[in-house]
């Protein structure tokens, strides 16, 4: 067999094997990554830390006297105070402690927050619809 035939088949199969290699190691590439896209979305949803805000579907945000007795109600140790009209319920507060005088339950309220510099919710400011 001459020089120049044998060179030329050896060129190519050098070319076809650096094609697999590049294609598959394209593949790899490929599949690593959507892997890795999987992996971050499924670690995301299932990290406590983050937590999704209520937003109203429709409606203009306000929510019901009867909402924002049930969330004083609800106030826990660690929780933000709230302030409904002015007046301030701060946690660890005492069921007995709960007086609805001031509370309009068939009124609406819009709420406003008041944040830290992290970011942690430190004041959620409740005011009465006219």
């Amino acid at each position: 067999m001459d020089h120049a035939p044998r060179t030329m088949l050896e060129m190519s199969a050098a070319l076809l094997v650096f094609l697999m290699a590049a294609s598959s190691g394209l593949m790899l590439f490929q599949n690593g990554a959507s892997l890795n896209r999987l992996a971050y979305v499924n670690g995301q949803a299932q990290d406590r830390s983050l937590h999704q805000t209520y937003t109203p579907i429709s409606g203009d945000g306000s929510v019901s006297g009867a909402e924002v007795l049930q969330a004083i109600a609800r106030l826990g140790e660690g929780d933000a105070e709230m302030v409904v009209d002015g007046i301030r319920f701060a946690p660890p507060l005492e069921r007995e402690q709960l007086s609805s005088a001031g509370i309009r339950l068939t009124g609406r309220y819009r709420p406003a927050y008041e944040r830290d510099a992290s970011g942690y919710l430190q004041r959620l400011l409740l005011r009465s619809l006219p």
